[in-house]
């Protein structure tokens, strides 16, 4: 994750229209937050999905199988062998939601030199979301 992330499961510059952001920051900052939230080890930097509320760290997503590209982006129930479904379902996360689908719910637009890409809010440090 040191480097800007490929984010394969997502069109970079593709901003959907129903999109609910609520921030805007360059990946500079958004780097900047990471690192003053969690340190310098990006392993540890920990995402809290928009819809299930479940938080996972990036090596969370590494251990499960995922790519870098859905880190904060996609829930990590995609790449568990269970999981809920975000909107047909309730209880706790993890969820199958993804922010490359219909409905745009990542709530921070991260502005990278290929365009913009929204992503899940930072969770918050000893943050551990429903389960």
């Amino acid at each position: 994750m040191s480097e800007e992330p490929e984010f394969k499961d997502v069109r970079i510059g593709d901003v959907l229209p129903n999109s609910r952001v609520q921030t805007e920051m360059t990946v500079e900052e958004w780097r900047a937050r990471g690192r003053e939230l969690f340190g310098d080890d990006d392993m540890k930097w920990a995402f809290i999905c928009p819809v299930c509320k479940h938080v996972a760290t990036a090596r969370d997503y590494r251990e499960a199988g995922a790519g870098s590209g859905s880190v904060g982006f996609s829930c990590i129930g995609r790449f568990l062998p269970k999981c809920r479904d975000a909107f047909f379902e309730e209880g706790p996360g993890p969820c199958n939601y993804t922010g490359g689908g219909l409905f745009g719910l990542n709530p921070v637009r991260v502005t990278t030199e290929k365009g913009p890409i929204d992503m899940f809010d930072f969770a918050t440090p000893g943050e551990e979301g429903p389960r």
